[in-house]
């Protein structure tokens, strides 16, 4: 992706994986929300109830919109506080390390929490060093946490991923009106950003880059046409 202020942020508070999973949820969510609101909104032009572009532009703005505010803020706090709870857990256990050094339960609970980061390519004698160390290190576990700057801006990192991605799906509903032109332009909006994340995320894992895009191209005009349709 672009190196920009906003790209910037998010990569700063969130890892290059995350930032393009969150992307990845925003832009299915509006596509999916797109998708309802666009047979909607054939129904509601078409009769005699006076629903004309403007109210149906509203309409689309505040449901898309609210939609990815409310996932971002939820996915947001349950990732701060999901990280605020295993860091309490993680050092509940130090402390109880400190005064039961050797016992094998803690240290495998501890020693599991090492592997989860790049330690985990040494041996297992020396990650053991590594748990010793940190049992001899940490402070211990304070008797409440709370949610730092670092974690709002997380937060903020998150959300901003979601609502942003509102924008280029819905634009050509703002452009144009409603109609065929500009469902076909949604629609192929959201499937060339859906295919471009996975196409990112093929070049970091190895994987057949252009045959995994095309897939979530095809999958996500697939699911746009399915919610159109119940929305019809």
């Amino acid at each position: 992706m672009a190196s920009d202020p906003i790209t910037g942020f998010q990569r700063r508070y969130m890892s290059f994986g995350d930032m393009l999973g969150e992307w990845f949820y925003g832009f299915i969510m509006v596509a999916v929300v797109c998708g309802l609101l666009g047979g909607v909104s054939e129904i509601l032009l078409n009769n005699n109830m006076g629903f004309g572009r403007t109210y149906l532009t509203v309409m689309l703005v505040f449901i898309t919109f609210g939609v990815n505010i409310a996932w971002g803020i939820i996915d947001g706090t349950t990732v701060i506080y999901g990280g605020l709870t295993d860091k309490a857990d993680l050092e509940r256990t130090i402390s109880k390390l400190k005064k039961d050094r050797n016992n094998k339960e803690l240290r495998d609970k501890l020693l599991d929490s090492v592997g989860d980061s790049s330690v985990d390519y040494l041996p297992d004698a020396e990650k053991e060093k590594i748990v010793d160390r940190i049992i001899d290190e940490a402070p211990d576990a304070p008797v409440k946490y709370q949610m730092s700057r670092d974690d709002r801006n997380t937060l903020i990192a998150i959300a901003s991923c979601d609502i942003l991605a509102v924008i280029p799906v819905i634009l050509p509903y703002l452009l144009l009106g409603f109609g065929k032109i500009p469902l076909l332009l949604s629609r192929l909006i959201a499937s060339l950003a859906i295919g471009y994340i996975c196409y990112l995320y093929s070049v970091h894992m190895g994987r057949n880059k252009w045959l995994t895009a095309g897939i979530f191209v095809i999958f996500t005009i697939v699911v746009m046409q399915i919610t159109y349709y119940f929305g019809w």
